[in-house]
């Protein structure tokens, strides 16, 4: 029995910091701010189609792995809309969360645009027996391993904003503000992109980031980004966390491939040496007529 509280102890703690650390799966993704902010729907023309996929903790049993499968378009002149699908799996724990994103266009000036992002659905956490170790042992009937607290199906729902001015960006959000049964998540993540035309072939974009975390610390990051005919792109950045962001890519008509690399700190150094990141997205130009006939306003 002693046995058994003391597993358990472990999973209570471990669940927390999974959740805490979940939060990477918004924080490091690859040129995909629509991940982060659902005001980002649909602020490129056509169809966009993105997966990625991120590894951690190399060497050590069920290893962190996080999938992203995401597409949005816009539906009319002012509106968008797109979904999401995130697997996120670190030991025991996984969290899945599918939603749907809505963004609304006002137009200011000629160069000036305001962009209002919202997203709901459904988040689901699950505890895998599985993954334990040495789980043949616990006793698989008892309800404490078994009971809500580690599986709930939640809805969920956060919103963000986008201000464009010519080259500036500047982007607020709150993922998943509202979550069914808990206090509001304070969660939020603010950043500041400007782009610099550096002659007719070259564009340098710095950017800064602020996330206020719950529970760990709160991280800021700045990163900057070199582009090259619109086909090739280099970013690096550092964050207060103590890690080291290295990335790059390149942009093949319609599709997009970018890797990313990030380095552990002094506080996960035992289980991990890095982060490892692989993104694809693909852009279909034109409205997929379906998309047509369901939203926009016949003729």
């Amino acid at each position: 029995m002693k046995n058994i509280l003391y597993i358990l102890i472990i999973i209570t703690t471990l669940k927390a910091k999974s959740q805490v650390l979940s939060y990477d799966f918004y924080s490091f993704k690859l040129n995909n701010m629509y991940n982060v902010n659902p005001a980002y729907t649909g602020k490129e023309e056509g169809l966009n189609i993105i997966l990625s996929a991120q590894t951690q903790n190399k060497g050590v049993s069920y290893a962190n792995k996080n999938y992203m499968f995401g597409m949005h378009s816009k539906i009319s002149k002012k509106q968008a809309l797109g979904t999401r699908i995130i697997s996120d799996t670190r030991g025991a724990f996984q969290v899945l969360k599918v939603d749907l994103s809505y963004a609304y266009f006002a137009k200011i000036t000629d160069d000036m645009k305001f962009t209002l992002g919202l997203s709901a659905g459904l988040l689901k956490n699950s505890l895998l027996i599985n993954r334990i170790d040495n789980f043949q042992s616990l006793d698989l009937s008892d309800p404490t391993l078994t009971k809500s607290y580690y599986n709930t199906n939640q809805f969920t729902a956060g919103a963000g904003f986008l201000y464009n001015y010519k080259g500036l960006d500047v982007s607020f959000s709150m993922p998943h503000i509202i979550v069914t049964n808990q206090p509001l998540n304070s969660y939020l993540n603010a950043s500041v992109f400007y782009t610099i035309k550096a002659g007719e072939e070259f564009k340098i974009t710095p950017w800064l980031c602020y996330q206020n975390m719950p529970v760990t610390k709160n991280v800021g990051s700045l990163f900057l980004k070199g582009m090259y005919k619109d086909i090739i792109w280099l970013q690096a950045g550092y964050q207060t966390n103590r890690t080291f962001c290295a990335m790059m890519g390149v942009n093949i008509e319609n599709l997009s491939i970018g890797y990313g690399y990030k380095s552990s700190n002094s506080d996960f150094k035992t289980v991990t040496t890095a982060l490892h990141e692989i993104t694809l997205s693909f852009k279909i130009t034109e409205t997929p007529p379906i998309l047509k006939r369901l939203f926009l306003p016949k003729m």
